[in-house]
């Protein structure tokens, strides 16, 4: 879930290269009206989006699914990404994107889930 849209197409030329399907939410009430209509394997989630914010979500989330989420942000500061993985977040990945992070947790999901 992210309101950027060149963040949503560079997980999804990632995500797809490594043979995942991909799915998009702009939006925490979008993203939650998704996950209440299917299953999901693992979310990113933004933290700063309009209306909602990615914590919030991530409570909304976890009223209806055990999902592993890990949050993305450009702008967390330290004491906000302790408050997120204590949350029950599986990780915090900073933006820019390193891809090779994402492609190491999307893989160490899958393995542990598989």
């Amino acid at each position: 879930m992210d309101d950027e849209k060149s963040i949503c197409e560079e997980f999804r030329e990632t995500m797809e290269h490594e043979g995942f399907e991909v799915d998009f939410a702009s939006s925490g009430k979008e993203g939650l009206k998704k996950l209440s209509e299917r299953d999901y394997n693992l979310v990113f989630l933004d933290e700063s989006m309009p209306w909602m914010t990615g914590d919030r979500v991530f409570k909304k989330i976890r009223q209806v699914s055990k999902v592993p989420v890990a949050f993305i942000s450009g702008f967390m500061t330290p004491e906000k990404q302790r408050q997120v993985m204590m949350m029950g977040a599986i990780s915090f990945l900073q933006k820019p994107l390193d891809l090779k992070r994402v492609k190491s947790l999307i893989h160490n999901v899958a393995n542990h889930n598989g």
